[in-house]
């Protein structure tokens, strides 16, 4: 069975991260030079943000291409679940990153140093607007797939960091405040590690064959059981491929006694199951006793 919802093309994430990995490159060495040239630590900071997230894209642009590779007699589900562990590999990447920020602003806090705040507006601004392009770049993708959600992140974390030196730099400039670079760095860190740590455990839940975070597995065994020639249903498990493709395997006890009546009751549970629950592929054993004692196996690829 085929779900109908409207997936962006793969080569268009891969064009997608492509560009973001020369323009994520390209503002890093901007902000390199401004940081040594106005003697600021937040911008140079951030620009060893930007480079970590250069390495991240090329993770999940690595993973999408390997993802795309077809089926071997040893790998029957191909690379399809590369993209789960390049998000992996990025949320950890993520987590890095904003204990990072979180240091290096606690330690601003008690140790802050004059900068030339001209200059860090000037290349903070570019590397807002480089970030702020990336993020757009992505973000049709991200709510697909995994692997792109975790590089947006990382995008969307350096985005704050360089808004979070832009309002700063220019506190410092009219006030002289130079505590609000850290303290907004903090907030931020915080502000992002939520939703990077939701991202997170998506991904070891998919990694630990869990069940989907939308699936009740309770329900699903109730509208089975309800079905016509069905008794119960037990050895119920599911679990996802990646975060499209869903599986299920369980046993159906059945009071059918005849082949026909039996992929009859199989059209009606994957029907069940895929316009209900959202799983597409699914192997199910039915068993009845009054049958000659023999069990039906059935597999849906």
């Amino acid at each position: 069975m085929e779900e109908n919802h409207k997936f962006s093309h793969p080569h268009n994430n891969e064009k997608a991260l492509s560009v973001a990995i020369i323009l994520n490159f390209i503002v890093s060495l901007i902000e390199i030079i401004g940081g040594i040239w106005s003697g600021s630590l937040a911008l140079l900071s951030d620009a060893l943000h930007n480079l970590g997230d250069t390495t991240s894209l090329f993770i999940s642009l690595f993973s999408l291409r390997l993802s795309l590779k077809e089926e071997t007699p040893q790998r029957t589900y191909g690379y399809r679940r590369a993209e789960v562990l390049g998000a992996f590999v990025n949320s950890l990447l993520i987590f890095a990153t904003l204990g990072y920020i979180f240091i290096e602003a606690i330690q601003r806090l008690f140790s802050p140093r004059a900068i030339e705040t001209h200059i860090l507006l000037e290349i903070a601004i570019i590397g807002l607007l480089g970030n702020l392009f990336s993020v757009f770049l992505l973000f049709p993708g991200s709510r697909e797939s995994l692997n792109l959600r975790s590089s947006f992140w990382h995008l969307l974390v350096d985005t704050f960091s360089s808004l979070a030196v832009i309002i700063g730099a220019l506190l410092i400039k009219h006030w002289g405040w130079f505590f609000i670079d850290p303290l907004l760095s903090i907030g931020l860190s915080i502000l992002l590690l939520r939703g990077s740590w939701k991202m997170f455990k998506e991904v070891v839940n998919i990694l630990m064959q869990g069940a989907p975070p939308h699936l009740n597995l309770e329900k699903l065994k109730k509208a089975l059981e309800t079905l016509p020639g069905v008794k119960n249903i037990h050895h119920l498990h599911v679990w996802s491929l990646n975060e499209k493709e869903h599986f299920a395997e369980f046993h159906v006890t059945t009071t059918c006694s005849s082949w026909e009546e039996i992929d009859q009751l199989r059209e009606e549970i994957q029907k069940i199951l895929f316009e209900d629950f959202r799983i597409e592929h699914s192997t199910i054993q039915f068993e009845n006793k009054g049958c000659k004692n023999q069990d039906f196996i059935v597999k849906e690829k």
